[in-house]
């Protein structure tokens, strides 16, 4: 019996075990078939593109960056092709071949050694970039590398492009800049990263773990899309007389903060210039201009235990002060040059018309002010035009009264001042006023709000506000693009600013541009009329007394209003002088006096008789004498030969009546012989009867149609004991002393 139960049991064990052995066979096989089924059916696509991983490599093609065009499609900002140097570290056959590799081109692209070693024992990569946009000459001596040590596919050159800024510092703030990754970070290369920068293509070729090409064929390849050209609405040779006389303007003004400039096109609201000094150049943003260079030797020179970390956090707080757009990113407080929106509010509502009177006893005090608001003089009874061309404070602080919180708050928000320009400038602030601070508006407020204090806009903001005097009431949108391009020359996209809206009529215009015909000397252009305000305004929100914006903003023609220019200056320090008529006015005097003609903007009149020197190079030199003098202009001539070979000053020079030409016959050359006078501080009479004396020619700047009353000279090029030759044209700056009142 228990042999029996023994032997039923140990069946019973087995049928058991063959069950359950059954069933976890049958378990494996479904779990198998499962996962057969979503290795095949469901996963088959992510396993594919795995293994095409695995023996595929990908190479990007980089696509071109778009060309940034100036309005006559001079080219400022290009993408030209370079190439990035890589290596294969998977393909490098010993340790004897890396060590080649490692010194060859460590030498050749100056990166350290042991940089490009790490990088090739990484093996299993095919991929890794040694230097980015190499030189010419780098790359001619790459090839050659490649070529002598039989690297070819282990050292390899890959095609890409470089943004190229063809005039260096030229336009720097408009244009902005390019990253390492070829993307927008400033400027228009940011506002129209998305047109300029294309879309990159790329070839996928399939290899063994050898790199060896597989048996059966797989190659794809994407063609890059090149990013669209910008035709911007700078103009390259306003562009370069502004930054000329800002430049100039800063070197003689020597400002804590920069000079602005900007000229726009009423009309449209089109930005025909716009810059700032300091600048910088945007092939090289960030390394600090010469400027910020000496700014940093200063902070570090002066500042007592300043630690190597310190002088790094204020090279790059350097960086962002020269990189940024300041036009349109930063706010200031506008001074009088507000005084023609607060009379365009008057005028238009008909709270104030030209008849009306204001008297001006230097003074005025406003109930809950603690100290009177005072007057640059005391003016007496004067009309309303008289007001605005004195640029009375207690008059405006009466005209602003009259006005009152709402009508004051209504035009303020219709002239733009409570939003954004619109403009495609780049990183644009918003204004700080009684609506963004929630200050109360008081009727001190008013008052200070009237002739331009307490409240800050950006110039920008500003310039398209007051230019609805210019042309006649529209409220224009300020921009820097044009159009799109592609690269056959067919326009893609034109960008249309439409007239946002009109805030005053053509009437109140007229009345505010007559007020203001030729109002600032100093900003004044002989044979034009133009129609000009300045401004100073003392910064509120620093703790010096004497740190003020000095500004003038005009327009030209009076005839015709085409253009707007506004120059600001930041912090003037030398000789005291502050006044926006005596500081910006000048520059802005300078600018137009070659840009008007440039534009094809006609003179109205001129008293100065000039004369254009003629070629006379090869003529009779008695006869060309003879000519020279029935002009009533002096005439030497060097040498005893019949016939010209040489002159002074060069053919297409324009010089005024009583000038000098000098001539050259024989063998006779222009020589440094004479010694230049100095005429700085001298009247335009003087200055003209010191330089004509010793046989030099004078090309007087800053002189409004030969007004010479209250005149002065304030700078000569070239300066004073120089030697030049004889007939050279000196060029002499003229100030006037009373240039107008701010």
């Amino acid at each position: 019996m228990k042999s029996s139960e023994k032997v039923k049991k140990t069946g019973r064990s087995i049928v058991v075990r063959a069950k359950v052995t059954a069933i976890i066979i049958t378990l494996l096989l479904v779990m198998l078939v499962t996962r057969l089924a979503n290795l095949q059916l469901i996963d088959a696509k992510d396993y594919k593109n795995t293994a095409l991983d695995q023996y595929t490599h990908e190479v990007k093609i980089e696509a071109k960056r778009g060309t940034i065009y100036d309005r006559n499609l001079k080219q400022l900002a290009v993408s030209a092709t370079v190439y990035d140097v890589f290596v294969s570290p998977n393909d490098v056959l010993s340790i004897e071949q890396m060590s080649i590799i490692a010194y060859g081109l460590s030498e050749i692209l100056g990166v350290e050694r042991s940089v490009i070693t790490e990088k090739l024992q990484k093996t299993s990569s095919k991929y890794q970039i040694i230097k980015k946009a190499i030189s010419d000459a780098e790359e001619h001596l790459v090839r050659t590398f490649i070529t002598e040590k039989e690297l070819t596919g282990i050292v390899n050159l890959e095609e890409t492009t470089k943004r190229y800024y063809q005039y260096g510092s030229l336009a720097s703030h408009i244009l902005g800049f390019t990253g390492a990754d070829n993307t927008g970070l400033a400027g228009i290369e940011y506002t129209y990263d998305e047109y300029l920068s294309g879309t990159d293509g790329r070839v996928v070729k399939a290899k063994d773990a050898a790199g060896d090409n597989l048996p059966f064929k797989y190659e794809s390849y994407i063609e890059a899309e090149d990013g669209l050209n910008i035709v911007s609405t700078i103009d390259y040779t306003v562009q370069s007389i502004l930054e000329k006389y800002i430049k100039q303007a800063y070197e003689d003004r020597k400002p804590n903060g920069t000079v602005q400039g900007i000229v726009m096109d009423v009309t449209n609201g089109e930005i025909l210039a716009s810059a700032i000094y300091p600048n910088y150049d945007p092939n090289n943003y960030n390394v600090l201009s010469e400027v910020y260079q000496a700014k940093l030797l200063e902070y570090a020179t002066i500042t007592e235990g300043v630690t190597e970390e310190q002088i790094a956090a204020k090279e790059s707080e350097l960086l962002m002060v020269m990189r940024d757009n300041s036009v349109a990113t930063k706010t200031y407080e506008p001074g009088s040059t507000f005084k023609v929106i607060t009379s365009a509010m008057a005028l238009e509502e008909g709270i104030c018309d030209i008849n009306d009177t204001f008297t001006c006893t230097g003074s005025i005090r406003i109930p809950g002010y603690s100290r009177p608001i005072k007057c640059t003089r005391t003016h007496g009874t004067q009309t309303f035009p008289q007001a605005l061309k004195n640029s009375c404070n207690p008059a405006f602080v009466m005209i602003g009264t009259r006005v009152g919180d709402t009508i004051f708050k209504k035009y303020f928000d219709i002239f733009g001042y409570t939003e954004l320009s619109g403009s495609d400038f780049a990183g644009e602030a918003g204004s700080i006023y009684y609506g963004s601070t929630g200050e109360k508006f008081s009727n001190v407020s008013l008052a200070v709000y009237s002739f331009g204090q307490t409240f800050k806009i950006t110039p920008i903001q500003h310039l398209r506000a007051v230019s609805t005097i210019a042309n006649g009431g529209d409220l224009v949108t300020p921009h820097l693009v044009k159009a799109l391009v592609d690269n056959d020359g067919n326009t893609v996209r034109t960008f249309e600013y439409e007239t946002e809206r009109q805030v005053i009529s053509e009437a109140t215009c007229d009345i505010i541009r007559d007020a203001l015909i030729n109002s600032t000397k100093n900003a004044n252009v002989s044979g034009y009329n133009v129609i000009s305000k300045t401004g100073t305004s003392q910064k509120q929100d620093t703790d010096a007394d004497n740190d003020y914006i000095s500004s003038c903003i005009t327009f030209a023609p009076y005839e015709d209003p085409q253009i707007a220019i506004m120059i600001l200056v930041d912090d003037p320090t030398t000789n005291n002088q502050i006044y926006g008529s005596l500081v910006a006015a000048p520059v802005i005097s300078s600018v137009l006096t070659e840009v008007l003609p440039y534009l094809g903007i006609e003179p109205t009149s001129s008293n100065k008789v000039t004369f254009t020197i003629s070629d006379y190079i090869n003529m009779d030199t008695a006869q060309v004498k003879s000519e020279i003098e029935s002009k009533n202009l002096k005439c030497v001539v060097k040498g005893s030969g019949a016939t010209v070979t040489g002159q002074l000053p060069a053919p297409g020079t324009i010089i005024p009546e009583g000038g000098v030409i000098i001539l050259y016959t024989d063998d006779e050359k222009p020589e440094n012989t004479v010694r230049v006078p100095d005429v700085v501080g001298s009247s335009p009479s003087a200055a003209n009867k010191s330089i004509t004396n010793n046989n030099l020619n004078i090309a007087m700047t800053g002189i409004f149609n030969d007004n010479y009353a209250d005149c002065k000279a304030i700078s000569q090029s070239p300066a004073a004991g120089e030697y030049v030759a004889p007939g050279t044209v000196i060029t002499v700056n003229f100030l006037y002393g009373d240039g107008g009142i701010d």
